[in-house]
C-alpha cells in the first residue's frame, strides 16, 4: 500500500519554512498560479525554473515500509510568458538509498491549462527512496509549473452503491452485480481496491480522502456524509454548467469542491480503504445519493492501477490495449474551467446536483 510518497505536494503548506517539504537548489514554491499565469487562481504551485543562470532542482527523500507499487500522480502547465512548448519541461526520477534509478520520466507540457501526469512506481524493498525534479529548456528564469502531487485512489468502504436491488455497499459488490447508472442497470465488469493505514494517512496529508457532508451538493445530496479521494469526480448538473459549457451534467474532482460549504479533506486519521468500479463504458452511479463516476479507464487511469490489476482489465475489455481511450460519460472539463464552474457556483450560492 502506498505511504509517504508526497509532502506538501500542494505547496499550500508553510510552517515557518518557505520550502516546506522539498530541498535543493533555485526553489521557487512560494507563488500563486496567477502570479505566473495571470488567471486570479490563488492556488500555490512551484515553477521549474526559478532563476536566470541557476538550474532549479526539486527533491524529497522519503521512507518505504515495504516493497510496493504505487501511484506518483501530478499536475504541470507553461506559464503565459516566455515559454517554449516543447523544450521547457523538467526531469521526473526516484531513486533508491544508493542512487539507482528505478523511475524517471521527461514532462515537457505543451499547454498553459494544467495537465494531470500519471506514473505507477514500483519500490523493490524497504527503505529511503528520493523524488528529484530537474528543470530541462533555456536557463531563462521562465520554466515549466508542477502541482498537486498526489496518489490517485478511488470511493471510500461504506460508500452505499445503488443497484436495482436498492442501496448496497461498496465492498459488498462483486464483478457481475448490477449497478444503476444514468444509462440504465448495468453489469460491474471489475472492482478493485486500495487499503490505507492511519500511519499513512498521519505520513502523507494528501492520501487523506474529502468528505462530502449531507447536504453538501444539494437538498439530501448526499443522502449521507461521504468520503471520496481527492481525484475522484462528482457529477455537477445545474444551469450555470449549461450556461457555461452547453451541456447540464460535467463532472469535477472532489478536490476542486473543498472550497464550498460542507466539503473539507477530511482530517480524521483512521484506516481507509478506497474502491475502483469498472463498467464496459464510464458511466455516472449513485453513491450515498450522490452522482459520481465510475472508473475512466483512460490511459492516465489504467497506468494508476498496478501491474496485476492492469492485465484483469485488459482481458476483460481487450480493446482498451489498442490504444482505444473510452469516450466519458458525461462532459470532464479542464482543471481551470473546473475552478471557475465552482468558483460561480459558491459566489451565487446554487446547488451543485439540481433536479
Amino acid at each position: 500500500m502506498p505511504t509517504n510518497v508526497i509532502v506538501n505536494g500542494s505547496f499550500d503548506q508553510n510552517p515557518g519554512d518557505a520550502n516546506f517539504g522539498w530541498s535543493g537548489t533555485d526553489l521557487e514554491t512560494t507563488y500563486s498560479e496567477n502570479t505566473y499565469q495571470s488567471n486570479g487562481s490563488n492556488d500555490s504551485v512551484a515553477e521549474m525554473n526559478g532563476g536566470a543562470n541557476q538550474t532549479t532542482v526539486m527533491q524529497q527523500t522519503f521512507s518505504v515500509a515495504a516493497g510496493q507499487t504505487t501511484d506518483l500522480v501530478f499536475e504541470a502547465a507553461l506559464r503565459s510568458q516566455k515559454t517554449i512548448a516543447g523544450e521547457d519541461g523538467f526531469t521526473v526520477q526516484i531513486t533508491d538509498n544508493v542512487g539507482a534509478v528505478i523511475f524517471e520520466t521527461t514532462i515537457l507540457p505543451t499547454t498553459e491549462t494544467f495537465q494531470t501526469f500519471t506514473f505507477p512506481v514500483t519500490f523493490p524493498t524497504t527503505g529511503e527512496y528520493t523524488l528529484t525534479f530537474t528543470e530541462i529548456g533555456p536557463n531563462d528564469s521562465y520554466g515549466a509549473l508542477i502541482d498537486d502531487i498526489s496518489i490517485m485512489v478511488c470511493l471510500t468502504k461504506d460508500t452505499l452503491i445503488d443497484t436495482p436491488n436498492g442501496p448496497t455497499l461498496v465492498q459488498d459488490l462483486r464483478a457481475g452485480s448490477i449497478v444503476d447508472t444514468l444509462n440504465g442497470a448495468r453489469p460491474l465488469r471489475w472492482i478493485g481496491c486500495k487499503s490505507l493505514t492511519a500511519d499513512d494517512l498521519t505520513k502523507n496529508e494528501k492520501l487523506r480522502p474529502v468528505l462530502i457532508r449531507a447536504d453538501a451538493l444539494g437538498h439530501g445530496v448526499p443522502a449521507r456524509d461521504m468520503r471520496v479521494s481527492r481525484q475522484h469526480r462528482m457529477m455537477v448538473s445545474s444551469i450555470i454548467a449549461q450556461r457555461m459549457f452547453g451541456v447540464r451534467d460535467v463532472l469535477v474532482s472532489a478536490i476542486r469542491l473543498t472550497d464550498l460549504p460542507g466539503i473539507d479533506v477530511d482530517t480524521t486519521v483512521r484506516p481507509t480503504t478506497y474502491f475502483h468500479l469498472l463498467f464496459d463504458e464510464h458511466e455516472v452511479i449513485c453513491a450515498d445519493g450522490a452522482h459520481t463516476e465510475s472508473l475512466f479507464a483512460g490511459p492516465a487511469a489504467m497506468e494508476a492501477l498496478s501491474h496485476d490489476a492492469r492485465l484483469e482489465i485488459l482481458t476483460l475489455l481487450p480493446e482498451l490495449s489498442q490504444g482505444i481511450t473510452p469516450a466519458p460519460a458525461v462532459l470532464i472539463p479542464a482543471r481551470r474551467e473546473q475552478i471557475k464552474l465552482i468558483a460561480r457556483h459558491n459566489r451565487n450560492g446554487r446547488a451543485l446536483q439540481q433536479v
